[in-house]
């Protein structure tokens, strides 16, 4: 499951000054259920109004859709540095961990 992989990841992550976060339009409370039932050191935001998947454009159709599978590395500046479309869970963790160390060594991040 790629929340567990990014759980998994996340000393690393913050090494690099990397903070993940889970959007998901489900309530606040099923998100916190989520959560507890695999044990994620990350937050996650509720996304219910979708204005984060229209701004990030990671809703799968119209107003009422769901996120797609995809993942958004922003900068502290808030620019998008990166952008993972429809991603398969499996490794991808380690994907975005390895990117973010390029970027960290190229000074982007």
């Amino acid at each position: 499951m790629e929340a567990v992989e990014f759980n998994r990841l996340v000393p690393e992550f913050e090494t690099l000054g990397v903070r993940i976060v889970g959007a998901s339009v489900d309530s606040v409370a099923r998100l916190q259920k989520f959560r507890d039932k695999y044990d994620l050191r990350f937050p996650f935001v509720s996304d219910r109004d979708r204005a984060i998947g229209q701004a990030f454009g990671t809703l799968k159709g119209g107003p009422e859709s769901s996120h797609e599978r995809d993942t958004v590395l922003v900068g502290k500046d808030g620019d998008v540095l990166l952008a993972y479309q429809r991603v398969g869970a499996k490794g991808h963790a380690a994907t975005v961990l390895n990117d973010s160390r390029r970027l960290r060594e190229e000074g982007r991040i």
